[in-house]
């Protein structure tokens, strides 16, 4: 009697579970913006930093999240594009919270990215690829300079010694150090940016509020964004 309740039980579910499975499969597949933009262009794409630069006259903010092999000779420019200041604290305030919006998911975007590369196998990965690196300025006649564990920082790359910056651009071409930590930073982002696929949606249709900058709103498109008339 009870093989027999556990047949008809397995049928029901089965039964059920053929409509679950293709409700499923017609599920609409999100659209994964983020995996496509090309390492250069996330700030831009993602962030809406060029807009931002646009219309309050700065450099594009937001230049942690761009995504180039690493530099020794000439590093990339700071982080701050210097925007903000008084065009900004003129503009409208639908222009304010939508920068502070895109402010606050790269924040959060750019938190979540660096404790996944300083935790787990992404940590080990980066520091066998940075051994490698001190491998070859070992080999080049450069020593470590500072106590603790070798990295970067204590062999004194960065520190304005053209001749170890030279040294080290040479060894992360020769290693594949460069093409390789690219790699895994951009892949890493492109992971973190997945978690965050409906807030990068959100902010994509941000772009007209802040082209038009800090000119006044037209009735229209405030309507198409839910803001008040």
């Amino acid at each position: 009697m009870l093989g027999g309740i556990v047949g008809v039980t397995r049928f029901v579910l089965s039964a059920l579970l053929i409509p679950l499975a293709g409700c499923a499969a017609s599920k609409p597949a999100t659209d994964f913006t983020y995996q496509d933009v090309p390492a250069e262009r996330i700030a831009d794409r993602i962030f809406l930093a060029d807009a931002i630069a646009a219309t309050e006259g700065c450099s594009p903010p937001f230049s942690d999240v761009v995504v180039w092999r690493p530099n020794f000779i000439s590093p990339p420019p700071p982080v701050d594009g210097g925007c903000g200041g008084g065009v900004r604290a003129s503009a409208p305030w639908e222009y304010v919270d939508a920068v502070s919006r895109i402010t606050v998911l790269h924040d959060a975007v750019v938190r979540e990215w660096d404790t996944l590369l300083q935790t787990g196998p992404e940590a080990a990965e980066t520091r066998a690829a940075t051994a490698t690196l001190l491998h070859c300025l070992d080999r080049a006649g450069f020593v470590q300079r500072e106590p603790g564990e070798p990295s970067l920082a204590s062999y004194g790359i960065g520190s304005g010694d053209a001749a170890l910056n030279n040294a080290a651009q040479r060894c992360s071409d020769d290693t594949s150090y460069g093409t390789r930590t690219a790699t895994q930073r951009l892949r890493t982002l492109k992971s973190v940016l997945g978690r965050h696929e409906s807030e990068i949606n959100d902010i994509a249709r941000l772009r007209p509020v802040l082209e038009r900058g800090a000119h006044p709103d037209s009735g229209p498109e405030r309507t198409r964004f839910g803001l008040p008339q």
